[in-house]
């Protein structure tokens, strides 16, 4: 019967393969590995050390780790249900939250921490690879995740950097991020912004791009339904061919 890695011998795992040192074999069960630990309570401590992993695995230029970095994110995404669903962990809404504190509150204690990863991931330098846009895609739907939950102050701030991405996905996920933040709060969107969406909808090839930035508009009271399809009417008869 398989024995699985907790998280600490998975990042063991991780260190061996960018020291040049794995066996080659070990980290092809990771995945599973992964799948595994989202079973069982997962401690603060565990977070950590997790999370300063997958930041060594950003910084490093490695065949295998590029293709264990999806798993690696996949499982940081699920992790705010995993607290409410496996570990039963309270999480209250409404509640402002910042990055890497430390919080009385258990599960508010690792969502801080990840959200400490996101903001990091998001300041390191986009070199345009395929790795690069994975990871802040990534970040980015985590923090459209959690504001669902909590008050993040610079969520707003930090889809904004990321909607002019040449990255689609990064620019797919940072505009959802808006379209949550815009449903959520009554903030009033500005002018620059509706510019801003109303040019990207005229660039992008991709339809649900073009639909996010103009549902962005609804939920704001901008435009109506009706106007948003005949925005979409239009934007066929330019980009399909």
């Amino acid at each position: 019967m398989k024995k699985y890695k907790d998280i600490t011998e998975i990042c063991k795992e991780i260190d061996l393969i960018i020291e040049n040192k794995d066996n080659k074999n070990g980290y092809k069960y990771l995945y599973y590995d992964l799948v595994n630990v989202l079973q069982k309570k997962i401690e603060y401590s565990e977070v950590v050390v997790f999370c300063n992993t997958v930041l060594k695995i950003a910084r490093t230029k490695n065949r295998i780790l590029r293709h264990l970095e999806k798993d690696f994110w996949d499982f940081i995404n699920k992790l705010p249900f995993q607290l409410l669903l496996i570990q039963r962990i309270e999480i209250s809404e409404n509640e402002e939250i910042e990055p890497n504190i430390d919080y009385q509150n258990q599960g508010k204690k690792i969502l801080s921490r990840l959200l400490g990863l996101s903001k990091e991931i998001l300041e390191l330098p986009d070199d345009n690879s395929k790795g690069s846009e994975l990871r802040r895609a990534k970040a980015l739907k985590l923090i459209a995740d959690l504001i669902n939950y909590y008050i993040i102050p610079e969520a707003k701030n930090l889809f904004l950097n990321s909607i002019k991405s040449k990255n689609s996905t990064e620019q797919y996920n940072a505009l959802e991020g808006l379209e949550t933040y815009y449903e959520i709060t009554e903030d009033e969107i500005d002018d620059e912004l509706i510019k801003v969406l109303n040019e990207i909808v005229k660039e992008t090839n991709d339809r649900t791009v073009a639909s996010t930035c103009l549902n962005i508009q609804i939920i704001a009271g901008i435009i109506n339904e009706l106007t948003a399809v005949c925005k979409i009417d239009d934007w066929k008869e330019e980009h399909y061919i």
